[in-house]
């Protein structure tokens, strides 16, 4: 239910093709694979072989799924720690102290969340840091039905904060979002117009199918993008929540938060946002808090924990009225 699929199924072309290669066959197999596909319409064969390269990447998600998660168990073993079993040809083992927990990350890609599932990993000190470990070893559970998530996450929190309602932020911030997917989608569509008008009539087709087909996935993007954002707190607690492709929500321990940045462009200055950006000696070290009103990011921040930002508690009312 992700972007992996389609990846591991070019993959396995790729290295279909590969192994013909070193044994002098690569030759024939694009031959049989031409012939094989020659006598079919057009239309067919450019839907079949998406098709084909689509299953076999739901298979091979599958079967790594399977790999890494086969025998998952989590236990909460006495001392503080918390001990991730998993693996099916290969045993992995994984233990966080809870002294070095400093939140939990509900992580919601578009297609587990398509199909009400999402991750939790820990947000903790001293976690690996290298690209192959530092996201298998970080999670707590993997791609599991949402409410098995927010209950286990309730259980190494200590409290339940799936129902604490979050701040929206302003209707400012859906602008920018639908401003920024309009321009990455229109941008290519007026270079291959362009193109097409001094070259060839297949690309202003091409154009014109891209307009079509991507700028509405575009906007749906960017709406839902707005409606993932928010903020809040609760005891202990700070919770922030952004993304669409990759929604993620954050929950951090207030206590650990060592400050904030914040950040303010022209334009949004013009529209009285601000991004807060927490920072924290855990996880991926700073959690950010998109497109917030200037002011109320401001005084959240400066709740979440005082003495950071007071004596800077007006710079951003003042930008905004700029």
């Amino acid at each position: 239910m992700s972007f992996v699929a389609p990846t591991l199924g070019l993959a396995a072309f790729g290295t279909l093709f590969k192994v013909a290669d070193w044994f002098g066959a690569g030759g024939g197999l694009l031959k049989w694979l031409l012939d094989l596909f020659g006598d079919l319409p057009l239309t067919a064969s450019t839907l079949l072989l998406p098709t084909l390269a689509m299953v076999a990447g739901v298979a091979g998600a599958v079967g790594l799924f399977a790999e890494m998660w086969w025998h998952y168990r989590l236990d909460r073993e006495p001392g503080g720690t918390l001990h991730v079993r998993r693996g099916l040809l290969t045993t992995r083992s994984t233990t966080v102290e809870e002294r070095r927990l400093r939140g939990i990350e509900l992580v919601e890609p578009l297609g587990a969340r398509l199909a009400g599932a999402a991750r939790l990993d820990a947000i903790a000190t001293g976690m690996p840091r290298d690209d192959e470990d530092k996201t298998e070893s970080k999670t707590l559970l993997p791609a599991a039905p949402r409410a098995v998530a927010h209950d286990l996450a309730a259980k190494v929190l200590g409290d339940r904060l799936e129902a604490l309602a979050l701040v929206a932020h302003p209707t400012a911030a859906r602008g920018r979002r639908l401003r920024w997917a309009s321009a990455a989608v229109l941008a290519p569509v007026l270079v291959l117009l362009l193109l097409g008008t001094l070259l060839t009539g297949v690309l202003l087709v091409l154009g014109g199918v891209l307009a079509v087909v991507a700028l509405p996935a575009a906007v749906l993007l960017a709406l839902d993008a707005y409606r993932g954002l928010g903020h809040g707190s609760r005891g202990r607690y700070l919770v922030l929540r952004a993304g669409s492709v990759r929604r993620s929500t954050a929950v951090l321990t207030r206590d650990e938060v060592i400050g904030w940045t914040v950040q303010q462009s022209v334009f949004q200055r013009r529209r009285g946002l601000a991004t807060f950006t927490a920072t924290t000696a855990a996880g991926a070290g700073a959690y950010a808090i998109r497109d917030a009103d200037a002011a109320e990011g401001l005084a959240f921040a400066v709740e979440a924990v005082p003495g950071v930002l007071t004596q800077f508690a007006s710079v951003p009312a003042e930008a905004t009225r700029a």
